[in-house]
């Protein structure tokens, strides 16, 4: 089966993903063209109480999402969704 864009764009941060247990699914949800995602809100919304390895971890699957054109920074801790993960 053919990789999408969406899932070569995490394959930099795979391992550290698959370690914290952030899925490719929950990042797919926040990618709705348009939206603002805050690095504190989303996190609060996949971990709960996020430790600050979770947040690094999530702040660098965004950071490899802006990278690959799915967002674009806005903030020091916000991104802009630019297209979605389909």
């Amino acid at each position: 089966m053919a990789e999408t864009d969406f899932e070569r764009a995490l394959e930099p941060v795979a391992r550290r993903m698959e370690r914290v247990k952030l899925t490719a699914g929950f990042l797919s949800e926040l990618l709705r063209a348009g939206a603002d995602i805050h690095l504190g809100d989303a996190a609060m919304r996949w971990a709960g109480m996020p430790n600050k390895n979770e947040r690094a971890a999530l702040a660098e699957a965004l950071d490899a999402l802006a990278a690959a054109g799915f967002l674009e920074r806005s903030g020091k801790e916000t991104w802009r969704v630019v297209r979605s993960a389909e």
